[in-house]
């Protein structure tokens, strides 16, 4: 494998089954996880996203599994809630969800990452730093929590409202308990995509104000390309992993991230033993590393073949 694209591809998907649309039941999902985490391309998978109400339902599955795959990373997804009331309390139940499966499964599962939604009622600053604090016990739990923003309807004013929140309670968290943002880039309709205008901005904020970014949904396939069941246009995960990149190294303007976002061309991208580029940009396996950690994290994917053929397809994988 050459460097750079390991680089780029460790670790990068969070496989997401039990989600739409391929919405497996628990037991296939998990079967899944596991057999591709053993397959000679299982390097590209992160973790195992279960929503905290499901995670009773998980339990038995990891007891069960082959001791080689221990330990097993977990992403769980918090309910959620309209109101900042309704949020807050949601995330006590998730914690004490996650309490309860860690503790029996401590030598089995890494629960690293927590994922939800923001109240869309406001109080987001308020909604970041009582969730951080409930759910890593302020800071003495590793766990990275990821604040879901909607980049539809009016996101301009909503992005820089949640990425300020996330940002402060990350430098409160210090360096070894990050907090990060999470962005939704597609869904089973057309209108659940993003413009390339939201997706780029999240991109180029998180950056400026050192964010972690997780993105998921909608992103099978590495580049922008017409969905004719959609009918529409639609995310190419390499798209948005090569902005971020070429963003931390170079301080891209947002104008030119959209460029990139937009790119439907895939010979304009280039994935060498030693650097990555997009037409006249480039960086070296050690800057796609370093943007790994610190902007662009990692998607969300109800499939891992869909992307894994796809990459091999390319003669990347």
């Amino acid at each position: 494998m050459d460097p750079c694209a390991k680089s780029l591809l460790d670790g990068i998907i969070d496989y997401a089954g039990l989600f739409p649309p391929a919405q497996l039941p628990m037991d296939e999902a998990f079967a899944r996880f596991v057999e591709h985490r053993s397959s000679n391309a299982g390097w590209m998978l992160a973790r195992f996203v279960c929503p905290a109400a499901r995670l009773e339902e998980l339990e038995p599955l990891v007891m069960e599994a082959d001791t080689s795959q221990f330990p097993i990373a977990i992403s769980v997804l918090g309910r959620g809630g309209d109101t900042l009331e309704n949020f807050l309390e949601s995330i006590d139940q998730d914690e004490q969800k996650m309490a309860a499966f860690f503790a029996s499964l401590a030598d089995r599962v890494v629960v690293d990452a927590f994922e939800v939604r923001l109240p869309e009622a406001g109080g987001v600053a308020v909604a970041v730093n009582q969730a951080w604090g409930r759910v890593t016990k302020n800071g003495s739990r590793p766990l990275t929590p990821y604040f879901e923003v909607s980049l539809l309807g009016e996101w301009r004013p909503r992005l820089p409202a949640a990425v300020a929140a996330v940002r402060d309670t990350d430098r409160k968290a210090g360096d070894g308990n990050r907090v990060g943002l999470k962005i939704r880039c597609g869904g089973l309709e057309a209108a659940a995509i993003p413009e390339i205008e939201a997706v780029a901005a999240a991109i180029a904020t998180c950056r400026a104000t050192d964010v972690p970014l997780k993105a998921t949904q909608g992103l099978h396939h590495p580049f922008r390309h017409h969905d004719p069941k959609l009918n529409t246009w639609v995310h190419g995960f390499v798209n948005l992993f090569t902005a971020s990149v070429l963003a931390d190294l170079h301080d891209l303007p947002v104008r030119q991230l959209i460029e990139i976002v937009a790119e439907i061309d895939s010979e304009a991208f280039r994935l060498g033993p030693d650097n990555l580029g997009w037409r006249h940009l480039e960086a070296s396996a050690d800057d796609v590393a370093r943007a790994r950690r610190s902007v662009l994290t990692s998607f969300g994917s109800c499939s891992f073949s869909e992307p894994r053929d796809e990459l091999r397809g390319l003669g990347i994988v």
